[in-house]
């Protein structure tokens, strides 16, 4: 027969296991935060890794063989409207949306949301081998999503998402490294920087796409154009150039949205600066008025669709008062008199 002390005492002793029991569970079952930061820092096995001289563990920022290098650093002709003339990053073209990890562990300095003119950005600052290195990753559709400024990343852990925005012409990551701060201090191949750690970036890329830096680049104005004196709108005006006409360039140099040019005119050759919105490495054409697209190259042949005025084309054939055109991916017929020069 229990006496009341041992009772008391039995009460006692499963109270306090009782209360025991949930540090028990909790030490046996981590608590969600550290889990998500474990999964979002688990290095992935199929990304190249290496170690620097000093003990500093980088990888490269895509999975292997996803992803083709498509443009290199260094000067290079405006490929799109807004798009710079000194390329001061890598190009690595890939699936969109797919996983961007970052380089190296640090703290994101810049979260910038992309607009029609403005790539998405995520910056992140951190020290290699003793040096201030900043790491960009340039055209995310939403570089928000897994990182926000103050925050501390992982090295390999992912901060981003293949995009899009801004100046581009598919989706792919435009990798920059910078030491001496962002756009303040020096601009360094990503390519010969990562292979100088190990990482090889050009090997495990499916293809490589890029060319030496050219010398020179031909442009076509893309409306009436002024050539000015200086790269600013307060300057003089040596001429206004119409559509299409041809500019020569040399690269690397784009100043206030300028960019230096030669132009042949019929008083001979002017060196000037254009505002590079306006300029295309090809020849355009617009409709000047809304139009009807036909089969052939008559009134009354069968009507493709109507284009408004202003549509963009390309010019296939002339055929007497007609000409052949590719307009919304339409292929017809359109009167000479209403295809004209630029955008």
């Amino acid at each position: 027969m229990r006496t009341r002390s041992t009772v008391w005492s039995l009460v006692l002793a499963g109270s306090l296991a009782i209360t025991a029991m949930p540090a028990a569970v909790a030490a046996d079952a981590p608590p969600a935060a550290p889990a998500a930061k474990v999964a979002a820092t688990t290095l992935p096995s199929n990304v190249a890794k290496s170690r620097t001289p000093g003990g500093r563990l980088l990888m490269l920022p895509l999975v292997n063989k996803t992803y083709a290098l498509s443009s290199g650093w260094g000067a290079r002709c405006i490929p799109t409207r807004g798009a710079s003339t000194f390329h001061h990053g890598l190009d690595m073209s890939a699936p969109d949306g797919a996983p961007i990890y970052a380089v190296a562990g640090g703290t994101v300095t810049h979260v910038v949301q992309p607009t029609s003119s403005v790539s998405g950005q995520i910056v992140v600052r951190t020290v290699v081998d003793g040096v201030s290195t900043q790491i960009a990753y340039l055209h995310s559709w939403n570089p928000g999503k897994y990182v926000k400024v103050g925050d501390r990343v992982k090295v390999g852990q992912r901060i981003g998402d293949v995009g899009a925005s801004g100046p581009a012409t598919g989706p792919h990551l435009h990798l920059e490294v910078w030491t001496g701060g962002y756009y303040q201090g020096t601009s360094h191949d990503p390519r010969v920087w990562l292979e100088g750690y190990g990482l090889p970036v050009t090997n495990r890329a499916t293809a490589d796409w890029t060319t030496p830096a050219p010398t020179s680049c031909t442009y076509y104005a893309t409306a009436n154009l002024n050539l000015r004196t200086e790269p600013a709108t307060t300057s003089t005006v040596q001429a206004t150039l119409p559509p299409n006409t041809t500019l020569a360039n040399k690269p690397g140099v784009k100043t206030n949205g300028y960019i230096p040019v030669t132009v042949r005119l019929a008083s001979g050759t002017v060196k000037g600066w254009v505002h590079a919105d306006y300029i295309s490495q090809s020849k355009t054409y617009h409709l000047t008025k809304a139009t009807v697209v036909r089969q052939s190259a008559i009134s009354t042949s069968k009507a493709l669709l109507t284009a408004p005025a202003g549509a963009s084309l390309t010019p296939v054939q002339v055929s007497g008062w007609w000409t052949k055109v590719v307009v919304y991916g339409v292929t017809g017929w359109v009167p000479n008199s209403v295809v004209a020069a630029g955008r």
